[in-house]
């Protein structure tokens, strides 16, 4: 839980995607204005301390590529994310200034519901919510409601859905993970999901795709991640992506709208940041067309 400092954020701009839309301002060292394709230039020390989510890593190690000059190797030791819900505790703390993240869990939104400094976001890209399972899986698709039939432990038997007769051995994320965020969104809801051994809810976005990759050599385990981890920072032998109503996951679906759980991730701030602070600076660029195409050039879908 967020301690208890004054806060109060635009909830419903991060978890619709509404937002306000602040003056156009010039990235740092850059003559062109924001929404032209050129780099701001910013030397490493001076940059803002941006935290985020695991999943957008690679985004972050870019941005700060193009907005120094520095190396990739550079890049990415430069990189420290905190992970979804303690990246929001800390800019609401002031250890951060700039946020590249997915939406917060729902105990993180109460907490920021209850508090009072504001805190700007603003869609920069999208992901999405994605099930998986071991290759040898001779199921792939399933409906949302076999999807959520099975995290409730209604459906136990993977011939309920066209599978093998075999149990189902579906692993869970904790509550405040951003890939538990997005399955309450688009799945469970407020639905209560099946209670699982504490041994099959893994903190880590790579342990749950390990289990499920080799769970005793079989293929009736099942997880959920996020599609840009899953494909381009943890891929990994033995594990296929689920479709949804016969809609695969990919770059193309998800940007077009078309695989259903395609989501936003976000780029921001606190609202009481100055407006000549590296943060404004920073958030200005990706917000810019040279920022738009860092966020494709990374791998991401594009926001609509």
């Amino acid at each position: 839980m967020l301690k208890r400092i004054v806060l109060a954020i635009a909830v419903a701009a991060l978890l619709a995607g509404c937002v306000a839309t602040p003056p156009a301002s010039t990235p740092a060292g850059s003559n062109t204005p924001a929404g032209e394709t050129s780099t701001a230039s910013f030397r490493l020390a001076d940059l803002p301390v941006i935290d985020g989510s695991t999943a957008n890593i690679p985004l972050i190690s870019l941005m700060i590529q193009r907005l120094t000059g520095a190396t990739a190797t550079e890049a990415d030791n430069a990189v420290h994310t905190t992970g979804t819900p303690t990246a929001y505790r800390n800019l609401v703390d002031g250890s951060a200034d700039l946020l590249v993240i997915y939406e917060p869990d729902q105990d993180t939104v109460k907490a920021i519901e209850e508090s009072g400094v504001k805190l700007e976001s603003y869609p920069i890209g999208r992901d999405a919510l994605v099930f998986f399972t071991n290759s040898t899986n001779p199921v792939k698709s399933l409906t949302t409601k076999q999807y959520k039939d099975i995290d409730t432990g209604k459906i136990t038997n993977w011939k309920s859905v066209g599978g093998k007769d075999v149990k189902i051995v579906a692993y869970q994320r904790p509550e405040a993970s951003g890939s538990q965020a997005l399955l309450r969104k688009y799945v469970m809801g407020k639905t209560k999901m099946a209670k699982a051994p504490s041994d099959m809810i893994t903190a880590e976005m790579g342990t749950i795709i390990d289990k499920v990759s080799s769970y005793e050599n079989t293929g009736n385990a099942m997880g959920y991640s996020v599609y840009y981890y899953l494909a381009n920072m943890y891929a990994v032998p033995g594990i296929k992506m689920l479709s949804v109503g016969g809609v695969e996951p990919t770059t193309e679906t998800i940007a077009a709208g078309t695989y259903p759980y395609g989501n936003d991730f976000y780029v921001v701030v606190r609202a009481d940041a100055p407006a000549d602070s590296p943060a404004r600076k920073v958030l200005a660029w990706i917000r810019s067309e040279a920022g738009a195409k860092t966020v494709t050039d990374a791998g991401y879908a594009p926001t609509k």
